[in-house]
Parts: C-alpha cells; sequence; structure tokens
C-alpha cells in the first residue's frame, strides 16, 4: 500500500511544491522478502535499500555502494602486496654478487666461456656480416637491374631516332611530304649563307644542330620541335651544350624558327605527374615558302650530307649502347641470341645503304633552272595578283618552235633535258622530257595472272608471316610467272613442306627474292608438282610451236619424186631441183644431211609426246653441258 499523505508547501520565492512527511514511504511495501535501508545510502541522506551482502550481521549496503567498496578494498590489498614485493627485491638485490661466478669479473670477457659467452658472440657476428652481405647484393642486383633497363631504353630510342631519319631520306627520294625535313635544312643553310660576309673560319655546328631540330619536329608542318639540350649535343655530335645554344641562337636570329615555350625547372607537382625534373623549350619552324625556293633547292646537297652525318654518327651511338647492353647482360649471365645478332646485322646494313645512297644524292643532285617570276602562275595568288603576269623570258632559244596547238610549255623545250627540278623528287626517277606524239600512248595489257595471283598472294601471307611487309605486287607477279590457276595457298605450303624438309627462314632480308627460290626448289625436284605450273604451260607451248616449225619446213622441203623428207632446191627459174638420191647424187654426200634430219625429227617426236603426255620437262644436271672449248 501506498501512503497518500502529501503536504503542499510554499517556498520563499513562492513556488510550490509537494512534501512528503518524515517517515513516509515512496515505495510499496511487500509482505515478503528483507526490506532494510542501505546504511551508506540513509548516512548521505538518500532513500534506497539494501542486502547484507556479508553474511548476516553485516552492514546492508546497495549494489553501488558494495562494489564501490569492493574496487577500495581490492585497491589497497594490492598495493600493500606491491610495497611488500618491491622491499623483498632491494634486500635480494643487496645479497646478490654482481660478478661472474667463473672469471669473477664484473663485465662480461670475451675469452670467458660462462660471461662472454664468445661462441654466441661471433654466431651473432657472422649472422649480421651475412646479412650485410645480402643485402649488399640485393642493392647491387636492383642496381645492375636499373643501369640495364636504362641501357635498353637507350637502344630504343636510338633506334627510333635512326629509324626517324631512314624514313625522312627515303621519303626524299620518293618526293613524298615526309621528306621535308632536308628541305626545312637547306632553308637554313641557305639563311646562314645569305647572312655571312666571309667564309673563313671552321665549321659552324649550326648544320648538325638544325637537322636535328628539322628531323624532331612535325614532318610536314616543321612545329613542336622538341629534342633538348643535352639531347641534341649528343645526336649533333658535339662535346658540350654550349655549342647548341649558340646554334638555337643563331637561327632564331635568321629567323628559321621560333622559340614558342621557354626551358625550365618543374615543380614538384610536375616532376611527379610527368617523371622529369626539366621542361624542354619547343620550336616552330618557318614555313618553306617563306624562303628562297632557289636557295633552298642550291643547299639540298649539303643538307643531304649532313643528314648523312648524323646518321652515320647515330649508328656508332647505336653500337656502343649495344656493347653496353651485352656487357651488362654478360655480367648478369646471359648472353645474345642469335636473331638479335642477325636483327642487327640487317639494321646496320640498311642504315649504311640509306647513308650512302644520301650521299649519292648530294653528289648528283640536279640544281634547277633559273625562270622569271612570270613564269610562276601558282605564285600569283600570293604576290596579290588576280591574273598572272605575260610570260617572258630573259633570253631567245635558237630554233625554238610554236607550241600554241599543243597547249602552253613552262620551259623551251630544247632545254627540257638540261633544266634541273625546282621541288622534291627523286634523282634516280628525274622529270622527263616532253614529247608530243600523233598516236595516243597505249596503256600495258593487263597480265592473265593478275586475275589469281593476287588473292593467293594475300591468302598466303597468312601462313608466311614474313610476306607480310613485301609489296603486294611484286609477290603476286611472282607467284603468277611460276604457277598457274589451280594452286591455292594451302596445297603450295603443303607442298613447300614436303619438298623442303629444313625449316624456313622466319625474317629474310628479301622476302621475295626468297619466295622465288623456294618456288625454284619446289617445282625442280624429283617429284611432279600436284599442279601444273605456268612454267609447264610455257614449256608445252613451246614443244607444239617447235613441232609446227619443223612441220612446216617439212612440207616446205618434201621432195615429189621420191615421197620422202629430203632437202629440195630451187633454181632462179622457180624450177624445182629434184633431192640428190633423185638425180642420182653421191650417196655418202648425203650422210650428213640424212643424221641432222633424224636427229630433229627425234627432237620433235620427244617434245611432242612429252607436250601431250603433260610430263614435266627434265632438268639440266651438272656436268652434262657441252664442254667450253667445243661449245
Amino acid at each position: 500500500m501506498v501512503d497518500q499523505r502529501l503536504l503542499v508547501e510554499t517556498t520563499a520565492v513562492g513556488q510550490a511544491r509537494l512534501v512528503a512527511p518524515p517517515g513516509a514511504r515512496r515505495r510499496p511495501v511487500y509482505p515478503t522478502g528483507v526490506q532494510v535501508s542501505c546504511v551508506s545510502c540513509a548516512a548521505a541522506g538518500r532513500d534506497k535499500q539494501g542486502l547484507p551482502r556479508d553474511g548476516a550481521g553485516s552492514d546492508p549496503l546497495c549494489m553501488p555502494c558494495w562494489r564501490g567498496r569492493t574496487e577500495r578494498r581490492d585497491a589497497a590489498q594490492r598495493h600493500r602486496l606491491i610495497a611488500a614485493l618491491r622491499d623483498r627485491l632491494d634486500d635480494v638485490q643487496d645479497v646478490v654478487d654482481t660478478g661472474c661466478a667463473a672469471c669473477g669479473e664484473p663485465e662480461p670477457v670475451p675469452t670467458c666461456w660462462l660471461c662472454g659467452y664468445s661462441y654466441l658472440e661471433q654466431a651473432r657476428a657472422d649472422h649480421a656480416h651475412a646479412q650485410a652481405l645480402e643485402a649488399a647484393a640485393v642493392d647491387e642486383h636492383f642496381a645492375q637491374l636499373a643501369e640495364t633497363a636504362d641501357a635498353r631504353e637507350r637502344v630504343d630510342e636510338l633506334t627510333a631516332w635512326i629509324q626517324r631519319l631512314m624514313e625522312t631520306l627515303s621519303a626524299f627520294d620518293a618526293g613524298d611530304s615526309w621528306g621535308r625535313p632536308v628541305w626545312m635544312l637547306a632553308d637554313l643553310l641557305a639563311r646562314d649563307a645569305a647572312s655571312r660576309a666571309s667564309r673563313r673560319g671552321r665549321r659552324s655546328a649550326l648544320g648538325r644542330v638544325g637537322a636535328v631540330l628539322a628531323v624532331d619536329a612535325d614532318r610536314r608542318s616543321g612545329r613542336r620541335a622538341m629534342p633538348g639540350r643535352a639531347e641534341t649535343a649528343l645526336l649533333a655530335g658535339c662535346e658540350s651544350t654550349r655549342p647548341v645554344t649558340d646554334a638555337w641562337r643563331r637561327a632564331e636570329a635568321l629567323g628559321w624558327h621560333t622559340r614558342v615555350e621557354q626551358g625550365r625547372r618543374l615543380s614538384y607537382a610536375e616532376r611527379c605527374a610527368t617523371g622529369r625534373a626539366q621542361a624542354r623549350a619547343v620550336f616552330d619552324i618557318t614555313s618553306l615558302h617563306r624562303g628562297d625556293t632557289a636557295a633552298q633547292t642550291a643547299h639540298v646537297p649539303a643538307a643531304l650530307t649532313i643528314l648523312a652525318e648524323l646518321l652515320d654518327h647515330a649508328r656508332a651511338l647505336l653500337t656502343e649502347a649495344q656493347d653496353r647492353v651485352d656487357e651488362l647482360d654478360a655480367r648478369a649471365g646471359g648472353w645474345v641470341d642469335h636473331h638479335e645478332r642477325v636483327r642487327r646485322h640487317q639494321m646496320r646494313q640498311a642504315v649504311a645503304a640509306a647513308r650512302d645512297h644520301a650521299r649519292d644524292q648530294a653528289l648528283n643532285f640536279r640544281t634547277p633552272h633559273t625562270v622569271s617570276q612570270g613564269m610562276s602562275v601558282y605564285s600569283s595568288l600570293s604576290r596579290g595578283l588576280l591574273i598572272p603576269p605575260p610570260i617572258a623570258h630573259s633570253h631567245v632559244v635558237a630554233d625554238r618552235q610554236s607550241r600554241r596547238k599543243i597547249g602552253a610549255s613552262r620551259s623551251p623545250r630544247t632545254s627540257r633535258r638540261n633544266s634541273g627540278v625546282a621541288r622534291s623528287r627523286p634523282v634516280g626517277r628525274p622529270r622527263p622530257v616532253q614529247t608530243v606524239s600523233e598516236r595516243p600512248q597505249l596503256s600495258r595489257p593487263r597480265p592473265e595472272w593478275a586475275e589469281w595471283a593476287y588473292d593467293l598472294a594475300r591468302a598466303l601471307r597468312s601462313h608466311w608471316r614474313w610476306l607480310a611487309d613485301a609489296p603486294l605486287p611484286r609477290v603476286a607477279a611472282t607467284l603468277g610467272a611460276a604457277l598457274s590457276r589451280e594452286w591455292n595457298a594451302e596445297v603450295l605450303t603443303t607442298w613447300a613442306s614436303q619438298q623442303r624438309p629444313r625449316p624456313l627462314l622466319s625474317a629474310p632480308r628479301d622476302p621475295v627474292a626468297y619466295l622465288k627460290a623456294i618456288i625454284e626448289d619446289i617445282l625442280t625436284g624429283p617429284d611432279a608438282p600436284p599442279n601444273p605450273a605456268a612454267r609447264h604451260v610455257v614449256h608445252r607451248r613451246r614443244a607444239v610451236a617447235t613441232d609446227a616449225e619443223i612441220r612446216r619446213a617439212g612440207r616446205a622441203s618434201w621432195c615429189g619424186r621420191c615421197d620422202r623428207h629430203r632437202r629440195v632446191e630451187v633454181d632462179d627459174h622457180d624450177q624445182v631441183v629434184p633431192c640428190p638420191r633423185c638425180s642420182g647424187a653421191d650417196e655418202p654426200a648425203v650422210q650428213p644431211h640424212r643424221r641432222a634430219a633424224a636427229r630433229s625429227d627425234h627432237a620433235a617426236t620427244s617434245a611432242l609426246a612429252a607436250a601431250a603426255e603433260g610430263d614435266w620437262p627434265d632438268v639440266a644436271q651438272p656436268g652434262s653441258g657441252i664442254i667450253p672449248e667445243r661449245r
């Protein structure tokens, strides 16, 4: 039951509150159970019940008060135990002797077996030394790997540079737009020659530095050239970077290029993003039409010579880099395989051939002929003229004829052979002589193999990968000249593997010549091929033609009296003279003619039989020819 007697009182500030009388119970009274107030809570003025938790007669405590008292008692007990343990340890330390029991020394001695632990110290020292050696070996191995990677990267960079130089020279030879760096370098040399007052002094590095800059730029527009100062000095063969800086300043003063971005040191964020510490300077080369075309063409041989020198220098740098890589591989226990040696040899030969060809071009380059400005019709708009000016020549050519009926001409017909070219044109294919013909030029007839040889060549490329880089028309012409339309790629590869037990080369130097040699081997063996070849058809046609000629000659020389194949003669009056046998001539005199006729009959019969049966012609064996003295 709950006591309902509650009082209401007013405080000094005028607030009303409920007040329970002293001794009034605030919780229900249960008829059973221990209902004793907590001693600690009652002393503090709190109405909480507790239990005698330590047995009958102990103080009744509530759960928080009992837990707090127990924790305080345990803490005091731990403090007493720790203090007692410290006292005991201090007493024991005062009694124990600090000296060694074997040698009596207070400090450990390495020679003592008890206090020095000499064998453990030696083992520990050996282990530490082994760990240091292993760490040093690992560091050396990683340093060697990093050095090898840098050397291989350098080899790849030089290889790419050589490929770019060779592509530039080959494009200039073919008249392609990618050969424009040659004309850019010629423009630089022309500007430098025009600004010089004297030719005395040693050779400048301007040409080599400009060549590196021209080849590194975009090969058609000449923009965004950024080879780098140190890299340019290495590729141009300069001992330091000072000539490169002077050459860049000289070319900029000549108006040959413009520096669009200045080189600088990158920030920390830029170094983390790009992986390099310096930003290279960027140059844009001036367009070719802003310079003197005639002067550019006059300096093309010098530009070709400089590019040939750069190619030769790059080959020497590549050889040194490859030797360095081989040395590092040999130090690491590796070696250079045969394919890599073959590839290097082929590349050296290609570089030497490109260098020699560039030097030949420089020696055999034809200088252009000079014409007036009026002859350049396409330059009228650039000079602000809507109508081109009349063509007026400064000299009169003897025996010149008018060619108004056949169209306008830009130069005299008689001086066409000795005139040069004014633009990029290959030296091996000069400008042809302009000729006029009454009849139109007939087009070249299309060969028979053009219908099937190209499909066979494309299918054969999927079987023999080394034919992928060969020109398709040359491969088709080689196949069409030796095979027939009955052949396909599967039959050809199978027959080649059967007739040639040795494996084929994976990267021949001349794929078309190698294909021709393979076909020659598989078609001239002891076994007949599965399908007839083109040369077999040609052989049959020749055999039939030979037989027809023999028959035609026989009909013309048939003797009508004796009805035999004998030689007859026709006199001046178209009268047939009988053969020697019919006329009673001496029989021994006609014996040589009879033997020659018999041999020709036998040859014709053999050729006709071979053509009819379709056999393969006999192959000439070594030693079966005629002796050179009696031939």
